[in-house]
């Protein structure tokens, strides 16, 4: 007799898979990329804990942090904005980052959580797809993607500007009513709201692989 078992979806908590999908032992990678930033120092664009806060609460409000929140949302709601995410990619390297993540994501995602997403998705394309897959609140999602994006960013100031870790703190606190207003918005933007205004940046990630010393990848 062929007896076939239908197996459940895991039901873990969404505030466990939260701490996990964006914690730095998340096994994705995220580390290698300084999204054009080592280059932003290399110029003296950023010098300081003013200057680093303002670049990425920029990118959060009007640059990359934007238009990734908008397709992670898009991706959540059932929109099919792969093709886009790579066709936005400002540069060479922007494109290289959101792949190699977004690859590793599903990679992990798919192995260790039993998730079923296709494997060669942008990074914010993929995460949207996961919070789905595992219902959780869109709102929640975009908080902590927004949050580790610029975790990952002050880290790298902390390190090559350099910085103290108390000044790190410093500005992340001041970017935590900024991020969550910012999710609140995202969370119901539709693809025509796409667009971004953090031209130097883009100009950065371009200029990176010309650098001489590079510890990061982009």
């Amino acid at each position: 007799m062929d007896i076939r078992i239908k197996l459940k979806k895991p039901n873990f908590d969404y505030h466990q898979l939260l701490l996990s999908w964006f914690s730095p032992s998340f096994p994705i990678g995220s580390f290698h990329f300084s999204h054009g930033l080592e280059a932003a120092i290399e110029y003296e664009f950023i010098y300081d804990k003013i200057t680093l806060e303002e670049w990425i609460k920029h990118l959060i409000i009007n640059g990359t942090g934007k238009t990734d929140s908008i397709l992670l949302s898009s991706a959540y709601n059932g929109d099919e904005v792969n093709e886009l995410a790579f066709a936005l990619c400002s540069s060479k390297e922007r494109w290289i980052e959101t792949s190699n993540l977004g690859k590793a994501f599903c990679k992990n995602v798919n192995d260790n959580w039993d998730c079923k997403i296709n494997k060669n998705l942008a990074y914010p394309v993929a995460v949207g797809k996961a919070g789905k897959y595992f219902k959780i609140p869109l709102d929640k999602l975009l908080i902590a993607f927004l949050q580790s994006f610029a975790s990952n960013l002050i880290n790298i100031g902390i390190k090559h500007i350099p910085l103290s870790q108390s000044e790190g703190q410093k500005i992340l606190i001041n970017f935590l009513p900024v991020i969550k207003k910012q999710a609140n918005i995202c969370k119901i933007a539709q693809v025509n709201n796409l667009g971004s205004s953090a031209f130097l940046s883009d100009l950065c990630s371009m200029y990176h692989e010309t650098l001489n010393n590079r510890i990061y990848k982009t």
